[in-house]
């Protein structure tokens, strides 16, 4: 971007965002191609966030104290326009709301972030606007077969287990339902919202339901469609929810039900590339219509211990690529894939296919 300086030449004007999420690359990219200078924090500083930031900072977590060190730094050097934020911010409303204080932050407020995160009265809501869920309960099961424990803030099902136990404190029980694990993309204004995909998505496997994969499913049956319409009708008026999010629900048969609401930017949205969907965070609207192509993400997680070494040449297909010398340990990511194709069938082998070359070429060399 550029402007005119007073003696009538051109001189080079830096619009910065901040980037805030576990992993800060999707929203960069997203960012640096609407015509903004990106600066992120996150969890990874990834290879290839760093080459698309102006500047990125690795934390350990997204804490408050952690983050307040990184925002004095950048108050004394940068001029910040607005603040994203993307997946785990939500898990730390307290630090949403001094980024408030800070800067504009873009999409939904801390507020909304807390009534989402207080389980004890979201249920009772949900209950109130007639959105099915799954039983939960803060009190032991009487038998804990078919239940679930599950933390009150969590980020793409991690610590998410089977009731073997009794739950901490910042722990509740869900009982499990059977079904096809699905989502949808949606962006709204705060009374509206224009729903812009459904998908399948899976976990790394039956006893580990940390998040692994999601494909675009445009053959969601009829009623599930209408139900999750519905349930979006009530949730972005009671809540004004504000940019893109989506919702999380289980299919059986034709009954839907309920699982999580992700009040910000999801992993969804790098299935659709030709759509601005930035542009939609920001105005809660969207201005073009989705092809009809089978795109899907899929995460590589290590099956073994893997040092990262120099020189890896990464397939265009593939993302977050950890910096040079990281040790990544079994069942942590790797990096994430994707693939297109016509069919669900043809997109899933190519997946298949591209993990194998990440895990037999690119990790063995």
């Amino acid at each position: 971007m550029v402007q005119f300086s007073e003696t009538g030449g051109l001189k080079s004007v830096i619009h910065r965002v901040l980037v805030i999420a576990h992993s800060g690359r999707m929203l960069a990219h997203a960012v640096r191609q609407a015509g903004y200078t990106p600066i992120v924090i996150d969890l990874y500083a990834d290879q290839d966030t760093c080459m698309l930031a102006e500047q990125a900072w690795q934390v350990e977590n997204l804490s408050l104290a952690l983050v307040q060190k990184v925002v004095k730094t950048l108050l004394l050097s940068y001029k910040i326009e607005w603040v994203i934020y993307g997946s785990g911010l939500e898990n730390h409303p307290e630090t949403l709301e001094y980024l408030s204080d800070c800067y504009h932050v873009k999409g939904n407020d801390f507020s909304i972030v807390r009534q989402l995160n207080t389980k004890e009265t979201f249920f009772k809501q949900l209950d109130a606007l007639d959105i099915l869920h799954p039983e939960v309960q803060l009190d032991p099961p009487q038998d804990n077969a078919n239940w679930l424990i599950k933390p009150k803030k969590h980020v793409g099902g991690l610590g998410i287990s089977y009731c073997n136990r009794q739950a901490k404190d910042n722990e509740y029980y869900q009982k499990y339902c059977q079904g096809d694990a699905g989502s949808v993309l949606f962006c709204a204004d705060g009374e509206q919202f224009e729903l812009i995909g459904f998908h399948r998505q899976w976990t790394i496997s039956q006893n580990n339901f940390s998040f692994a994969g999601i494909i675009k499913e445009p053959r969601l049956a009829e009623e599930c469609q209408k139900t999750v319409r519905n349930w979006l009708n009530k949730l972005v008026r009671f809540y004004h929810l504000q940019g893109l999010g989506s919702v999380d629900f289980i299919c059986e048969g034709q009954r839907c039900y309920f699982l999580e609401i992700n009040p910000r930017p999801p992993a969804s949205m790098l299935l659709y590339p030709e759509l601005d969907l930035l542009n939609a965070h920001l105005t809660g609207h969207l201005t073009a219509i989705a092809d009809k192509s089978i795109g899907a993400l899929q995460i590589v997680y290590a099956r073994q211990a893997y040092k990262i070494q120099a020189g890896i040449a990464w397939p265009e297909w593939s993302f977050d690529w950890p910096k040079y010398n990281t040790r990544i340990q079994v069942d942590e990511p790797v990096c994430s894939i994707m693939a297109q194709g016509t069919t669900a069938e043809q997109t899933l082998a190519r997946l298949v296919s591209r993990q194998t070359y990440i895990e037999n070429i690119i990790l063995n060399r």
